[in-house]
């Protein structure tokens, strides 16, 4: 099994990321033109959040032109900067992907993904009122029942806001309260068929070994909004990661890749 993460492309037309759209676009429709032309394609695509800056429909349908000649399944997990009902409605069906399971309770993005070795979980960790992540038993409950649907299938869960610290950040903690954090955490060290946890939202690179399973950060896939440091043959270029099943070691072995934007 082969995924494709990007996140945080902040495809907007409005406001502050205005100014931004063009090199954005360019962003995404080169990793397109990369997924399509590599010779082992990945089995889907994860995007794990703020799809828009503004969760706009127009945005989102920029997005969607963009995206709907990828020769796979694209699935998405809500970002701070994204509106649910608009995310779902614009996006549930690129590349054949079926969103139309997608748990709306209170508007909570949840949904899971099957028939694929390892199963995969959106999680929604959108706060409505900060860009900060959060939970809440609502979730945590949803999230709780689809685990226990199938406790012997190995799952990942993939979402926006990392409920763990990332050290290499200037705000490494982005929940807005740890007891919410630690339940979130602890939730998952009950279920052992959790192998990684996909987040977003720090745009940068990062990993951790968490209590029962790996957990890792994505780099925004356009360049004028990445954190971190990278070798300068990566510089200015859009960056996915690869996330590639070892049934042998029941871990998600994981490479930085860049896609080529035009000159």
């Amino acid at each position: 099994m082969l995924i494709a993460q990007i996140s945080d492309t902040h495809i907007s037309q409005h406001g502050d990321a205005e100014r931004e759209f063009p090199e954005r676009v360019k962003s995404l429709e080169a990793f397109v033109r990369h997924i399509n032309a590599l010779d082992q394609k990945p089995d889907l695509v994860l995007h794990t959040g703020d799809v828009t800056h503004g969760g706009q429909p127009e945005d989102y349908e920029t997005a969607k032109t963009i995206m709907k000649d990828i020769s796979i399944p694209v699935y998405f997990a809500l970002g701070n900067r994204d509106l649910g009902k608009n995310l779902v409605a614009g996006l549930k069906d690129l590349g054949g992907a079926d969103l139309g399971a997608a748990k709306l309770v209170e508007g909570f993005v949840i949904y899971s993904i099957d028939g694929f070795p390892v199963r995969l979980i959106a999680m929604d960790t959108h706060h409505r009122e900060h860009n900060i992540g959060t939970t809440c038993s609502v979730r945590l409950g949803v999230l709780d029942e689809l685990l226990k649907q199938q406790p012997d299938q190995p799952t990942a869960l993939f979402m926006h806001h990392p409920p763990f610290e990332v050290t290499t950040s200037k705000y490494p903690f982005q929940f807005d309260d740890q007891v919410l954090a630690d339940s979130f955490l602890g939730l998952i060290a009950q279920h052992k068929q959790i192998k990684h946890l996909f987040c977003g939202h720090m745009h940068r690179q990062y990993s951790v070994q968490l209590e029962t399973c790996r957990a890792s950060c994505v780099p925004s896939l356009p360049p004028d909004n990445r954190l971190g440091e990278f070798e300068p043959e990566l510089d200015g270029k859009p960056l996915y990661q690869l996330h590639s099943w070892n049934a042998d070691t029941a871990r998600f072995e994981t490479k930085l890749c860049a896609a080529t934007l035009p000159t």
